[in-house]
């Protein structure tokens, strides 16, 4: 096959899994029989008007992040193949404060949503050849409740590009995380942040800008 076609075949396929990305999380999860906003729009448009238009995670909305592992669904080798710009010390903390985030009920195609915030700190516990090891604390505040980290473990590249980890909060709550910086953890004062949280009974998709100190 030709080279062009090839590229050709490629693009399809990936334009083909954005357009399915957001069905297969809203149909998928729990719902909330109790709407708490009147958005009638695709989660991937609210998300991109409500917080962060300029940033790739916001516009691709919680749907891609959750199908697919979203952006950086295949970061963990690209970020540590990157040449390193910056060195964290075990010990050393960076904490993402939200200055504006939303939150969507998972099988209710966007229309259950409400404001959320939270925040989040990650401590370095150990370096290895491919990146860093982090401790997860910090809480959340979703649909009006507070949860706080209970623990919580992830990897960032050896670049401070990316962070994504896994952790419970209080109340047998679990979430993934994903988290970007405009730069690096270090560089930037300015960060994208992405859960899929569970509160043990409704499951959220929670879009967070954030600041970075660290």
């Amino acid at each position: 096959m030709k080279a062009s076609n090839i590229a050709v075949v490629a693009l399809g396929v990936a334009v083909a899994a954005a357009l399915f990305a957001y069905p297969a999380f809203a149909n998928s999860a729990s719902t909330d029989a109790s709407p708490t906003g009147s958005a009638g729009a695709a989660v991937a448009s609210s998300s991109s008007q409500a917080i962060a238009p300029s940033s790739s995670l916001m516009n691709h909305g919680p749907g891609l992040f959750l199908a697919h592992g979203g952006p950086y669904g295949g970061y963990r080798g690209g970020y540590a193949g990157r040449t390193q710009t910056t060195t964290f010390s075990n010990g050393q903390t960076i904490t993402l404060t939200s200055t504006s985030g939303r939150f969507y009920v998972a099988g209710t195609n966007g229309k259950t949503n409400g404001t959320a915030s939270g925040t989040l700190t990650f401590t370095v516990a150990g370096k290895l050849s491919g990146g860093y090891i982090l401790n997860i604390g910090g809480n959340l505040v979703v649909n009006g409740t507070t949860y706080n980290v209970a623990s919580g473990s992830a990897t960032m590249g050896l670049g401070g590009l990316g962070i994504q980890g896994q952790g419970t909060t209080s109340s047998s709550g679990s979430f993934i995380v994903r988290a970007q910086a405009r730069g690096d953890f270090s560089g930037t004062t300015t960060a994208t942040v992405a859960l899929d949280f569970s509160n043990g009974t409704t499951e959220y998709a929670v879009l967070l800008t954030s600041t970075i100190q660290g």
